[in-house]
């Protein structure tokens, strides 16, 4: 079988792998399919190859996406799991796959993918370049409801409670507290925050927790003074939006001077 690289053109798709030969053919035939399929070699869950050129030109036949989709070869699973739609029943058996991968890239590529998976997806799954904003962006994610969430062990899952419209003031606060360092940056950023729990936060040492306590307009204004004449807190106070006017001017015209032709001293 011809090595296959990828195909880097315009319109072909990521991560798609090339056809061997300008004038290569998919299988058109289950028994095509299975002769095809026999020949894709076994890959471990590490392994980052492309999508099978040939999988991906089926991904309109449901009926071949049913046929690969229970198939033994983890490569041709994670291939159909490209696809942009998929029958609810091939949605359904590789929710179920036990590669996780299966599912990033069902959250990432295929629109028909169930908030369920989309959520286990978010639960380890911080997003990629590839595909911005997936799998939170995806249309089938949960936005309504997310108080549900809140007592989740699962600490990213857990976060989304704070988006729900009902959350309130109660929970930043228990959120500013969690055991987790990812939920207490959740609640670090919400502007409903206490001021004495943002001016607490301010002094954790995870970066993903002092950072947006630093910029909450929540901090009291003596306080969060005192992060601009810290060198080490300085730039991420300056940008909370809370910073007083007379500050602010004074920043500019300190600013001004540095540029100026005694800006050495």
């Amino acid at each position: 079988m011809a090595e296959e690289q990828v195909d880097s053109r315009p319109g072909v798709g990521f991560g798609v792998s090339r056809a061997p030969s300008p004038d290569s053919r998919p299988p058109a035939t289950p028994a095509e399919i299975t002769a095809m399929a026999d020949t894709v070699p076994d890959i471990t869950a590490d392994s980052h190859d492309s999508a099978l050129w040939w999988v991906a030109a089926l991904h309109d036949d449901a009926a071949a996406m049913r046929q690969l989709a229970s198939s033994a070869k983890l490569l041709i699973r994670r291939s159909v799991a490209r696809a942009a739609h998929l029958p609810p029943d091939v949605v359904d058996l590789l929710a179920r796959d036990e590669d996780c991968v299966v599912g990033l890239f069902l959250a990432e590529s295929c629109d028909d993918a169930t908030a369920d998976v989309l959520v286990d997806v978010w639960a380890w799954w911080s997003g990629s370049f590839s595909f911005p904003g997936r799998p939170r962006n995806h249309p089938n994610f949960p936005r309504d409801d997310l108080l549900r969430f809140a007592d989740d062990p699962r600490p990213r899952v857990r976060l989304l409670a704070l988006d729900d419209p009902a959350s309130d003031d109660d929970l930043v606060e228990r959120f500013s507290r969690d055991p987790d360092s990812e939920v207490r940056g959740r609640a670090a950023e919400d502007p409903r925050l206490s001021p004495d729990s943002a001016v607490r936060l301010t002094q954790e040492t995870a970066h993903e927790v002092y950072e947006p306590a630093r910029r909450n307009p929540a901090l009291p204004p003596a306080h969060l003074v005192s992060l601009l004449l810290d060198e080490r807190s300085a730039r991420d106070a300056a940008q909370n939006p809370a910073l007083p006017v007379a500050v602010m001017h004074r920043m500019i015209a300190l600013a001004g001077k540095g540029r100026g032709p005694n800006a050495h001293a």
